[in-house]
Order: structure tokens, then sequence, then C-alpha cells
């Protein structure tokens, strides 16, 4: 038998069933429409995932960028915010402790001490009479300022605690060659008996150091310029934690700031101070400089000479009448 052999309707005639078959050219245009939509999502759909990512990158970064608004509104008020333990007394053991054991540091002796002696250590010599193995402690707020100890550590053997504000400063004294018994703190000395932790604004130069905002503030005329912290502890605090209570010698460098309120600290029925040295300048008024000295006077020390850098030297006599 021969097989049967399909035939094919033709065009525009039914088949057997009495369907009619698409036409050709339809089957060919569907294909093409498909086609083009593939080719059409494949050049679109990288640039919809690109406007994607790109989306959630832009919010990403919006919500990083207040983030980091809120957290830098959070540091600048803590960096501008005084600090104040005012219920610690200044011979609090856990406080003294705490600066001996955290804030007094000792020299590593790596690099030479400029031992060139100041017309002040000259004066201090003279008063206390050449004295081998005195005691000391020097606080110098003032950038740059030549230290008044060192010739007296390098030729008398003296040793102290040598209390500065500037950072640059702290490290090239740690760094010295000075007496191994000496120590040396970063902080700022509290003007009333309460430790605090300040703003404190570093300056190629110091133009302006006064009482801001907070109640020990050192404030600058630019406040543009870097802000760091900085702790403030009473100078009984710092004396006991170096365990002197005995002073040779106290010098006090601090341009503009009231350094007689850091004096009126001191517990003078404890400490004893032989030769004291303060800053002074002359933006006083004569009232305030009389007072001043009057006040010194009272606690029996007696102006012996102004040097020609604008400091006052005061010497311990028992004989004054109080």
């Amino acid at each position: 038998m021969e097989p049967v052999k399909a035939k094919m309707a033709p065009t525009g005639t039914s088949s057997p069933n009495g369907v009619l078959p698409p036409p050709i050219g339809s089957v060919m245009a569907g294909s093409s429409l498909a086609n083009y939509k593939r080719t059409w999502w494949r050049g679109v759909a990288p640039c919809l995932a690109f406007l994607g990512a790109f989306s959630i990158a832009m919010a990403l970064l919006l919500v990083w960028s207040e983030a980091a608004a809120l957290r830098r509104q959070a540091f600048d008020a803590n960096m501008t915010r005084d600090y104040v333990l005012d219920s610690v007394s200044m011979d609090n053991p856990q406080l003294v402790a705490y600066i001996r054991q955290v804030h007094l540091k000792p020299t590593t002796r790596q690099d030479p001490l400029n031992v060139s002696q100041t017309l002040e250590e000259k004066y201090v010599t003279t008063l206390s009479q050449s004295k081998r193995e005195g005691v000391y402690a020097e606080y110098i707020s003032r950038i740059g300022a030549i230290s008044s100890t060192a010739w007296l550590e390098s030729n008398l053997n003296w040793r102290g605690v040598l209390i500065l504000t500037d950072p640059k400063s702290f490290f090239e004294a740690q760094r010295s060659t000075r007496d191994p018994r000496t120590r040396v703190l970063h902080a700022c000395l509290s003007t009333d008996k309460d430790t605090k932790e300040i703003k404190y604004h570093q300056e190629s130069e110091v133009q302006v150091t006064k009482l801001g905002d907070g109640p020990n503030s050192l404030v600058p005329s630019d406040d543009s310029l870097p802000t760091t912290r900085l702790k403030c502890f009473p100078l009984y605090s710092v004396l006991l934690a170096y365990n002197a209570t005995t002073l040779d010698y106290l010098s006090l460098d601090s341009p503009d700031a009231p350094d007689g309120q850091v004096l009126d600290t001191i517990p003078w029925d404890v400490i004893r101070i032989s030769v004291l040295s303060i800053r002074w300048n002359s933006h006083h008024s004569e009232t305030e400089t009389k007072s001043f000295i009057e006040k010194m006077t009272s606690r029996r020390y007696k102006l012996v000479h102004t040097t020609d850098t604008g400091k006052w030297i005061f010497l311990y006599n028992t004989l004054l009448k109080i």
C-alpha cells in the first residue's frame, strides 16, 4: 500500500478540520515583535538597574549625611561643654591617685634639654641661697615659653612637676633629659577648688586667655581654630599627687589668666612655698594690682623683684605682719 500523503491546503482554503491556518505574514510579524521586545529589554534593563542602584546609593548617602550631621552636632556640643566635678574635694584619695597614675608622666630622656640659665632662675638661685635638691612646681600656658626650671634641674639637682597646657610643649618636655624624678603633666590649673574638663583652643600664638562661658574655659579670638579637651586640676591636688606639700619654688606663667585665683585655691595652712613667681600683666587696674599685693602680704609674701619679662617674684617671710 502506498503511504497516504498529506496534502496542504492551498492558501486561503480551509484545513480538513475546518479551521483556517494563520497567515504566514502574521507569524513573521509576531516573531519580529517578540524579538524587538527582547532586544529593547536587554538595552533598557542595564539603565534601569543603574538607576535603581543609584537611587539606593543616594538614599543611603542621604541617611548617612543626616546621621553624620547629628553626630557632629553631638560632638560639637560635647566639645563646647565644660564638665565639673563639683562634689570631689581637692584631697580626694581617688582623684589624687588618678592624677598620679594616669596624668603625671616621667620623662623619657631622649632629647637634650636647653639648660641656659634664665634671669628668673638667677633670682631664684640667689633667694634660695643656691640650694641643692630643691623642689618646684611650674605652670606654663604660653606656647613657646621658656621654662624657668631647666637650669635648676641640670645644675642644682632640683626636681618637680611641670604643668603644660600646650600639647606640643608637653611632648617636647616629656622627651627631654629632665631629672628622672620630675613629672610632666598635660593639663591646666583650675581657678577654683573643682576639677574640670574644658574646651581648649590651640593657637600658634596665645592672644587671649580668659574666663569663658564655663568656669574655667580657655577661649581664643578665632573660633575656627582646632579644639581639644583638657583636664583642669586644682594645684593642691597636683601637689598631693606628686607627694610635695613643701615647695622651694612655684612659677605661674600664664598671661591674661587669673593666676591670683589659682593661688586662692591653695590651702596655705598646709602648703609651704619659699619663692613664688607670677605673671601679672599691665592690663590689670591699679586697684586690682594693689589688692593682689595686699593679699600676698597677708600670706607673708613680699614682692622682691619684677623681671623684664613681666613676672613678679615674691619671697616668703615669716617676719611680715599679718
